[in-house]
C-alpha cells in the first residue's frame, strides 16, 4: 500500500513540473521568409533580415555560422532581426546551412530553413557544345563579384568574362576537336577561380553528338504513298538508306528526311515497316536507325484529350468524369477516347476509355507511362501525342487541350525565371502583369509552374510530327481565340474553338459538347453548336461576374486569305488609343500601359482609314470565324470583376500594344508568324 502511495506521488510531482506547449499562434514572422527560407548572398558577412511578433519572451538558437542580432527579446508587436552568416558559399549550388530554431519558453518552433546563394549562380547545370570544333556557345552567369577567371579544361578553349549588365556576365566557349560519334561527349570542364581561389565546382562543357534524330521513331499512315518526314540533328554530311523495299527515303532540305510507303496496310493492327539508317559520310561508322511504323485502318472519330500541369487537376479531374459518364452512357457511340493525364509534375500517363460491358464498368486502358522533363519541351509533346494517334487512328481526330493558356504570348518572357529573348523588360516585370488580383477566383489563368508551360509553335510542332492532320482542336484555356495562335496552329487543325478571354477554372460543359461533337451533323455544325453551348452554360448556371464566357470557331483553312487583307490595313493605318479598342482581360493598366488581347475586328474599323480594306477585311473575317456567342460580360482574374463586352468579333489579336511604346512584348510580337505575314 505505501508502495503504491509512493508511485502516485511521484506520478503528481512529474506531471506538475511540466510545461504545456506554447500555441502556434504566439509566433509569426512576418518578413523576410520567402517559402520558408531565410536566404544569404554568397559572399562571407552577408546579412539577411526577417522580422517577427511573439506574445511570450523569444530567443533564437544557434545557427552553425550564424549570427543573429538582436538573439533574444521580450513579447513584441514587431522586432527586426538582422543575420550575418561567417562563410562564403565557394560551390556553384545553394547550400543549406541549417535551421532558424526560435524558442518560446520550452517550445522550439522550426520549420525555417537558413539558405546561401553561391558565389556565382549558372544558369544552367552545363553548357553543350556544338558537335563541330570551334563553333562557339555562349553560358551566362551572375555574380556580384568582379574579380572572376574562367579556366577550360581539356578539349575546349573558352572566353574570359564579359560583362552584360545588372551583375551578369557571358562566356564563349567552342570544342577543339569535332564529335563523329552518336554518342553526347564530355568535352571538359570550366572552373572559376574569385580572387584567384578556385570554386570547389566545375561546369561541365557537353558536346553534342554528329548525328541524332528529333524522335524516337517515325509513323506513316496506312495508305500506299503516305509520306512522313523526320528531321536529322547534324551538321555534318550524311547519306540515308532503308532496310526494306516497303521504304522509299529522299533527303529533303535542313537536315529532314523525307519517307513514303510503297503499300497500304491492309491489317487489322499496326505494322512495322522496317527502319532507315543515317550514316555520317566522314566517319561512316557513326550511324543511326528509327523505326518506321504504319498505321492500321481507321476509326471514324478520335477524341483525345490532353490536361497540362496540376495546378488545375482537381478540375481536370472532374471534367474527365464528365468524359467517362458520356462514354458509358453511349452518347459518344463508336468514338475512340483517348486522355493524357498527369500523376505528378514529373509524371504521366496516356489511357484509352472505355466502356467494357462485360465487366459493366469504365475501363482506363494504360497505353504509355512518361517520365516527364523538368522543362516541357516539344519532344515531349511529340511523344505523347504521337501515341495518341498511333494507338486510335482515325478519319476526324478531334483535341481537347486543358491549361492555363495566354494566347500567343512566349513562354520564354513571362513564365521563365529570365527575361525574354527579345524584351527590354524584366522577367519580373512580365510576371507582375499576370498576378491576379487580390480575392480573386480560380481561372485558367497565366500561373502553373514554369516548366508545364509551352508555347503555341511547339504545339504545331508537336502535332506535325504525327503526322496527322487534326479536324479541330478545342482549347479549354484562356485566351486561345486569338489570331497570332491560330495563324501558328493553321497546318495541323482545320478549326479551332477557343476563348477571347478567361475562362473559369471548372472549363467548359463536356456533358454538353461532346455528345455534339460525336453526332453525325457537319463538323462546323458541330462546332459552332458547341460553341453556343459553352456560353449557354454560363449564362444559365452562373451569377453575376461569374457568368462569363466566349466563344468562337476559327476556320484556320482561312487565315491565310484573312493575313492578306490584313496586310492591306496595315498600309493605312492611324494613330488610336489602343485602349479605346474593345479588349478580353482585365490586365492593371498601372503595371502595362495596354491590354495585351484586343477585339481584332474593332482594331481595323477604328485605326484603318481605307474603308475599302476595312470592308475586305470583314467580309473575310466572317468566313473565317463562326459560332460567335458571349455572356454579356467577361470575368476576369487580373481585375476581379466583370468586364464589359460592346463589341464582339470572336478573335482577338495583340497589334494594339504597337501604339504605346511602353507596351510590354512588342519585340516578341514582331517576331510572331502573324506580324510577318502581314507586314
Amino acid at each position: 500500500m505505501k508502495r503504491l502511495i509512493y508511485i502516485a506521488f511521484l506520478t503528481l510531482l512529474f506531471s506538475s513540473c511540466q510545461v504545456p506547449p506554447v500555441p502556434q499562434d504566439h509566433l509569426s514572422i512576418l518578413s523576410g521568409v520567402s517559402n520558408n527560407q531565410l536566404t544569404f548572398d554568397g559572399n562571407e558577412g552577408s546579412r539577411a533580415t526577417f522580422s517577427l511578433s511573439s506574445k511570450l519572451a523569444w530567443e533564437i538558437l544557434d545557427t552553425p555560422g550564424v549570427t543573429y542580432s538582436p538573439s533574444k527579446g521580450e513579447a513584441t508587436e514587431r522586432v527586426t532581426i538582422t543575420a550575418t552568416i561567417h562563410s562564403s558559399n565557394r560551390s556553384l549550388k545553394i547550400r543549406e546551412v541549417g535551421d532558424v530554431i526560435i524558442r518560446l519558453n520550452r517550445t522550439r518552433f522550426t520549420g525555417i530553413t537558413a539558405v546561401q546563394r553561391p558565389l556565382i549562380t549558372l544558369e544552367q547545370e552545363q553548357v553543350t557544345l556544338s558537335a563541330v570544333q570551334s563553333e562557339y556557345s555562349t553560358f551566362t552567369y551572375t555574380s556580384k563579384e568582379s574579380d572572376i577567371e574562367v579556366v577550360a579544361e581539356g578539349d575546349i578553349v573558352c572566353s574570359q568574362p564579359q560583362s552584360i549588365g545588372s551583375d551578369k556576365y557571358s562566356v564563349q566557349v567552342a570544342p577543339t576537336k569535332d564529335n563523329l560519334s552518336i554518342e553526347e561527349n564530355t568535352a571538359g570542364n570550366i572552373t572559376f577561380k574569385v580572387a584567384g581561389d578556385a570554386l570547389s565546382d566545375k561546369l561541365q562543357a557537353i558536346q553534342r553528338p554528329a548525328l541524332s534524330f528529333d524522335r524516337s521513331r517515325i509513323t506513316v499512315g496506312g495508305n500506299s504513298g503516305e509520306q512522313a518526314s523526320v528531321s536529322v540533328n547534324s551538321t555534318f554530311d550524311f547519306t540515308v538508306t532503308a532496310t526494306t523495299s516497303a521504304i522509299e527515303v529522299a533527303k529533303g532540305e535542313s537536315g529532314m528526311v523525307d519517307i513514303t510507303v510503297v503499300e497500304p496496310n491492309t491489317t487489322s493492327q499496326e505494322r512495322k515497316l522496317g527502319a532507315i539508317t543515317v550514316t555520317l559520310v566522314d566517319n561512316p561508322s557513326c550511324n543511326i536507325s528509327i523505326d518506321v511504323w504504319q498505321r492500321t485502318a481507321l476509326a471514324e472519330r478520335t477524341m483525345m484529350f490532353y490536361y497540362l500541369g496540376m495546378s488545375l487537376k482537381s478540375f481536370y479531374d472532374a471534367n474527365l468524369a464528365t468524359v467517362e459518364k458520356c462514354v458509358e452512357s453511349g452518347s459518344l457511340g463508336d468514338t475512340r477516347v483517348l486522355a493524357f493525364i498527369q500523376s505528378s509534375q514529373n509524371s504521366g500517363s496516356l489511357y484509352e476509355i472505355f466502356y467494357d460491358k462485360g465487366l459493366g464498368k469504365i475501363v482506363r486502358d494504360p497505353i504509355a507511362t512518361y517520365d516527364l522533363p523538368q522543362l516541357y519541351s516539344e519532344q515531349m509533346l511529340s511523344e505523347i501525342f504521337c501515341d495518341m494517334t498511333v494507338r486510335a487512328p482515325a478519319k476526324e481526330y478531334g483535341l481537347f487541350i486543358g491549361s492555363h493558356g495566354k494566347g500567343w504570348i512566349p513562354k520564354n518572357s513571362a513564365s521563365l525565371g529570365s527575361s525574354s529573348t527579345y524584351s527590354t523588360f524584366s522577367a519580373e516585370h512580365l510576371e507582375s502583369i499576370w498576378t491576379p488580383a487580390p480575392g480573386a477566383i480560380m481561372v485558367r489563368h497565366i500561373g502553373d509552374t514554369t516548366s508545364t508551360q509551352v508555347d503555341t509553335t511547339e504545339i504545331a510542332g508537336a502535332l506535325k510530327s504525327t503526322g496527322c492532320h487534326l479536324s479541330y482542336i478545342i482549347f479549354d484555356a484562356c485566351y486561345m481565340a486569338n489570331v497570332e495562335s491560330a495563324y501558328d496552329l493553321k497546318e495541323v487543325t482545320d478549326y479551332i474553338l477557343g476563348s477571347a478571354c478567361e475562362i473559369i477554372a471548372n472549363g467548359m460543359p463536356y456533358g454538353d459538347i461532346l455528345p455534339i461533337m460525336a453526332s453525325t451533323s457537319p463538323l462546323l455544325d458541330r462546332l459552332n453548336n458547341s460553341a453556343k453551348a459553352f456560353v449557354d452554360y454560363y449564362k444559365n448556371n452562373r451569377q453575376g461576374a461569374y457568368s462569363s464566357a466566349c466563344s468562337a470557331v476559327i476556320d484556320c483553312r482561312q487565315l491565310d486569305a484573312l493575313a492578306e487583307v490584313t496586310k492591306r490595313v496595315n498600309g493605312s493605318l492611324q494613330r488610336i488609343d489602343p485602349n479605346s479598342v474593345q479588349s478580353y482581360d482585365g490586365i492593371n493598366l498601372t503595371r502595362n500601359p495596354t491590354h495585351i488581347f484586343f477585339d481584332i475586328e474593332d482594331y481595323v474599323i477604328k485605326s484603318c482609314t481605307d474603308a475599302d480594306a476595312v470592308a475586305a477585311f470583314s467580309a473575310q473575317l466572317y468566313r473565317t470565324v463562326t459560332g460567335l456567342h458571349h455572356t454579356k460580360t467577361f470575368y476576369s482574374a487580373y481585375n476581379n470583376k466583370a468586364n464589359e463586352i460592346n463589341y464582339y468579333s470572336g478573335l482577338t489579336t495583340s497589334a494594339p500594344i504597337m501604339l504605346h511604346a511602353m507596351s510590354a512584348y512588342v519585340p516578341e510580337w514582331k517576331e510572331c508568324a502573324w506580324y510577318l505575314a502581314t507586314h
